[in-house]
């Protein structure tokens, strides 16, 4: 995965969170899901807190993330994000994770801007590239699904309820819930293990459809060497694609990268 660096000019937004119970496995693991939220509630603070007149209503289409190390509970994490990235109606965030200044996970989104009445895109809002467009450096791109599923028969299938309890605030499923679902296909046999999903370093997830109540939601899981991918779906609709990833060379990352106090 690439991930472009932190830029010299333009808005650096920082916030602080710790991890608690919530979203801490048995063994101590930040969860996906509890690092989905991180960065969602991280995006939302620094659009909320911008000095542009228009908000916009964003809606996510794809996340990917490489963990150097599994955060853990009561871990300080500090985020520092910014524009990466802009479209007509869309724009990338890179977010970076830092444990005591060392640097734990880095994370790219792209999120659509999208009418309230409609759930159609939009233009970028009003004031949007002043306050956060600088830190993009001219960096343009479109959006486009690149995840691709095996063709050959899944190894494993299976569905999962969802509940009132998965919406948010804008009445679907949130995006959170679908790695929480990762985590419960890859959850150890035995209570106390170490999950399958520390096998990986990587992951990305793609967003298609929304996934729906009262319905459960559909899942299959491929696996291949260090790799594994999963589909999330409902009525043979896609929700969204998962692609977990072991890569090596990550591990070999420099432990001397530090955040600046």
């Amino acid at each position: 995965m690439d991930f472009t660096p932190e830029p010299q000019q333009g808005r650096i937004f920082s916030n602080e969170h710790c991890n608690l119970l919530s979203d801490c496995d048995p063994t101590g693991r930040l969860r996906l899901d509890g690092i989905a939220r991180i960065l969602h509630d991280t995006a939302t603070l620094d659009n909320e807190s911008a000095p542009a007149p228009d908000k916009g209503l964003w809606i996510l289409r794809n996340l990917s993330t490489q963990l150097r190390v599994w955060p853990g509970y009561l871990d300080s994490i500090t985020t520092r994000t910014w524009c990466s990235g802009i479209g007509r109606a869309w724009a990338e965030r890179r977010t970076d994770l830092y444990r005591q200044n060392q640097l734990v996970a880095q994370a790219k989104a792209l999120w659509v801007n999208v009418a309230p009445d409609t759930g159609f895109p939009r233009s970028l809002p009003d004031g949007f590239l002043s306050v956060f467009g600088p830190s993009a450096m001219g960096r343009t791109l479109k959006p486009r699904f690149e995840l691709s599923l095996p063709t050959d028969e899944p190894m494993n299938t299976g569905n999962v309820p969802l509940r009132y309890s998965d919406l948010d605030i804008i009445d679907h499923v949130n995006n959170a819930v679908h790695l929480a679902i990762v985590e419960e296909v890859f959850a150890p046999t035995h209570r106390g293990t170490a999950s399958l999903l520390t096998h990986y370093d990587s992951f990305a997830i793609e967003f298609h459809n929304g996934l729906q109540l009262p319905e459960h939601a559909d899942w299959a899981l491929w696996k291949s060497g260090n790799s594994a991918t999963l589909r999330l779906s409902q009525a043979s609709a896609i929700a969204s694609v998962v692609l977990l990833q072991k890569e090596i060379e990550s591990t070999m990352a420099s432990d001397n990268d530090q955040v600046e106090s």
